[in-house]
């Protein structure tokens, strides 16, 4: 009789967390909510998250600070800024390990592909480069958060329909590899009231919505 009553507990505990949306047995998963739960970071600093970018992270660009010092503020963890002005995806792949290694950050946090567009890299590699980020953020404990684009206009436009296409394959990526994803493409819309007028950058008021892009995952 008592190991019925433990068997029917544990279904009725299944169908809330599927009729729900909850987990019943804990989180994780690609793309993933926030609600501060990392899972297994092994020996990582809890405190501690780490942003590689380019100029959009590093700032500078005329629309106030960038977002990993407001995600401190949201978050209350440290946001070490690793980013550098004109970052290709190639350099995020050649810095991680040595951030990895070095700072032991509970998350990283990462924006990368619109140098490289620009210059007339393929997607593919682009993507090719964050799936090796990811990877060797998992191989560590770390958890990778990849983030979409922000959509290009104005002198920028002629790379919208590649930024388009580059944010589509990273959905599908952070899904297959299991990362946490921060689209910033979705909460920016057409960009219009928070991109500077060099048409590529956040003004005060988009560098605050990427923070809370990456917050909503974290």
């Amino acid at each position: 009789m008592r190991l019925f009553q433990m068997t029917f507990s544990l279904v009725v505990l299944v169908i809330v967390g599927f009729v729900t949306g909850c987990e019943p047995f804990g989180g994780g998963g690609g793309g993933g909510g926030g609600g501060g739960d990392l899972g297994d970071i092994g020996g990582n600093n809890p405190n501690l998250y780490v942003a590689l970018g380019d100029s959009t992270t590093d700032g500078n660009n005329g629309g106030g600070a960038p977002y990993p010092p407001r995600l401190a503020a949201m978050s209350g963890k440290t946001v070490n800024n690793s980013a550098t002005q004109n970052e290709y995806s190639s350099g995020g792949v050649s810095k991680v390990g040595g951030i990895l290694a070095s700072q032991k950050p509970a998350a990283v946090l990462f924006q990368l592909g619109a140098v490289d567009l620009i210059n007339g890299h393929s997607v593919d590699s682009i993507i090719g480069n964050l799936r090796s980020i990811i990877q060797q953020c998992k191989a560590n404990k770390t958890v990778p958060v990849v983030a979409t684009l922000q959509p290009m206009i104005g002198s920028h436009s002629r790379w919208s329909g590649a930024v388009k296409d580059l944010n589509s394959q990273i959905r599908s990526l952070a899904s297959a590899e299991g990362a946490r994803l921060a689209d910033v493409e979705a909460k920016f819309g057409d960009g219009k009231n928070l991109i500077l007028d060099d048409g590529l950058h956040p003004n005060e008021e988009g560098n605050q919505v990427m923070a809370q892009a990456f917050a909503d995952v974290l």
